[in-house]
């Protein structure tokens, strides 16, 4: 759940579309424990990951929404200091 709360208040401070595709990579694909059953090229909207976090419980969308969002933070934070 925390990862959910994490990605609702990040769309919302980053301006981030919920409808936003991410494109699923090959890493994603071996996170262990229950998943949501990823595959590797296939893009889904950050919506459709929140709900197979929170349907199958699923490891691999988290951290599919962690990486993404991760990244974006990061650029955030490279800006910040540029500026």
């Amino acid at each position: 759940m925390m990862t959910l709360y994490t990605v609702l208040s990040l769309t919302d401070r980053l301006k981030v579309d919920p409808d936003s595709q991410i494109e699923i990579e090959e890493e994603i694909t071996s996170v262990p424990g229950t998943t949501a059953c990823l595959l590797a090229g296939d893009s889904l909207t950050i919506n459709q990951l929140m709900y197979g976090l929170m349907l199958p419980s699923g490891n691999d969308a988290a951290h599919c929404l962690a990486k993404f969002f991760g990244d974006l933070l990061i650029r955030e934070r490279q800006l910040a200091k540029q500026a």
